[in-house]
């Protein structure tokens, strides 16, 4: 498989991650989940599959309003935290490039910030439509990139300054499904027709910590970048990052855009 390394660093980090996730990640992402629902035209009784699911929070809030819900992902520990908060939701494990269910199984199939973790975030598509009846739902969420994201265009220039970012794995654009035009025509190759798109100003909320630490606990992409530099290397990112979110204090600590943009698509 392409990316192999990427692939794997990607899971072994979100398993870390999987019993913090609401101290970090949760504050940003969950935000993207209700337009998310709205997008999918959900309704009670309907069959949804929360691809890449982290600890369940799309599937448990789809459940909590009709849904018959099933999550999966490819982190198990992630599994594990699922289950545990949402044990009327099945979890199971699984990768979103090779679903391990029955063509036409859904009604929606829903990925809330998943697939630029991919390796192959087309595979996913595809198999996101081979899962759904003929008239489901493909929804899934993006972050926006830096040329319209504030905490990204900070990050990408301190990188760039100071980090030699080909010492991290090999791995597909982490904003080429930020393009409409990108995502309309991947979503179109997979077969779905009538896509719509739609952004959620999203806001990352950082404690009054050091932005640095909190940053390396929110994501994984980022963090593999920076762990692959040299010592001196990862401090001068330290100190050239939490000086540039200053600008973005308030009196409830760092709170930073993170814009994420929304895509839906229909199976003919």
């Amino acid at each position: 498989m392409e990316f192999e390394a990427f692939r794997e660093s990607e899971r072994m980090g979100w398993n870390a991650r999987a019993r913090g996730y609401d101290t970090a990640t949760a504050g940003a992402t969950l935000q993207s989940i209700p337009m998310l629902l709205h997008m999918a035209r959900l309704r009670s009784g309907a069959r949804l599959l929360d691809m890449g699911c982290g600890p369940g929070y799309l599937a448990g809030a789809a459940a909590a309003l009709g849904g018959v819900c099933t999550g999966i992902d490819f982190a198990e520990d992630m599994v594990t935290e699922a289950q545990a908060r949402f044990p009327g939701v099945t979890f199971h494990g699984g990768d979103a490039e090779a679903l391990s269910f029955d063509d036409a199984s859904f009604d929606i199939v829903a990925s809330n910030i998943v697939l630029f973790h991919l390796a192959n975030p087309e595979k996913a598509m595809a198999e996101a439509a081979r899962v759904l009846r003929p008239g489901g739902v493909f929804v899934f969420s993006q972050w926006l990139g830096p040329d319209q994201s504030d905490l990204y265009r900070e990050l990408q220039s301190v990188l760039r300054e100071h980090a030699d970012v080909t010492l991290g794995d090999a791995a597909p654009d982490a904003y080429a499904l930020s393009e409409p035009a990108t995502a309309r025509a991947a979503l179109e190759a997979a077969g779905f027709e009538a896509v719509e798109s739609r952004v959620v100003h999203n806001i990352l909320g950082a404690a009054d910590e050091d932005f640095f630490d909190f940053f390396m606990r929110f994501g994984v992409r980022v963090p593999l970048i920076v762990q692959a530099q040299a010592p001196s290397v990862q401090t001068a990112i330290r100190e050239a990052m939490n000086e540039r979110m200053e600008a973005y204090r308030t009196a409830r600590g760092i709170e930073v855009p993170m814009p994420s943009i929304l895509y839906s698509g229909q199976k003919p």
